[in-house]
This record gives structure tokens, C-alpha cells and sequence, in this order.
């Protein structure tokens, strides 16, 4: 007998993943012109350094690893750790993406 998930079903989860890949092009676009006009600088050592010798890196990691995540979720088993490391992302996404809202808002 299969014990059904009360947090996530799988189509709420892989539409989380869907919602953490959203949210990690607005970050790659918000931090790629905040970077480039000077507003701001990549908080992350690794990514500081993969955008300053190739802003197609950059893009290519933000956006295949939350389509990497997205092929995982559809083939593997659904668990409840899964599921809140994926709440987890999504909020951690979701104060990022408030960041570049607020800075945003106080340079244009």
C-alpha cells in the first residue's frame, strides 16, 4: 500500500520545480544587469568567478541546474525530505528574488 504525500504530490512538486527554475532566470537576468550596471556584485564566490569568465556559464548553470532537479523529480521516488529541501529552495529563491526587487526599486 502507497503511503500518499499530504505536503506535495508529485504535480505540486514538479510544479515547484518549475517555480524554483522561474525564479532562478529572474536571478540570473536581475544579477546580470545589476552586475553590469554596476549595482551590485555575484555574492557567490563560484558563481562571481564562472560570470566573470563567461556570462554564458553563468546563464547555462542557473538555468540547467533547476532543469536538472526537474528531470530527478520526475524519476525518482517522492519523500518527504525531498520535498522540504524543495520548500526550502523555493523560499531561499523567493528572498532572493525580493533582494532584486528592492535594490531595483532604488536604482531605477
Amino acid at each position: 500500500m502507497k503511503m500518499k504525500l499530504a505536503f506535495f504530490p508529485r504535480s505540486k512538486l514538479l510544479f515547484a520545480g518549475l517555480l524554483l527554475l522561474f525564479l532562478s532566470v529572474l536571478d540570473s537576468i536581475f544579477t546580470d544587469f545589476g552586475i553590469r550596471h554596476n549595482h551590485i556584485t555575484e555574492a557567490n564566490p563560484l558563481m562571481r568567478l564562472i560570470y566573470e569568465n563567461s556570462v554564458f556559464g553563468f546563464y547555462l548553470l542557473k538555468i540547467m541546474f533547476p532543469l536538472l532537479l526537474l528531470y530527478i523529480l520526475s524519476k525518482v521516488q517522492m519523500k518527504r525530505s525531498l520535498q522540504l529541501l524543495m520548500g526550502a529552495a523555493i523560499l531561499l529563491y523567493s528572498v532572493v528574488f525580493i533582494q532584486h526587487v528592492w535594490w531595483i526599486s532604488l536604482v531605477i
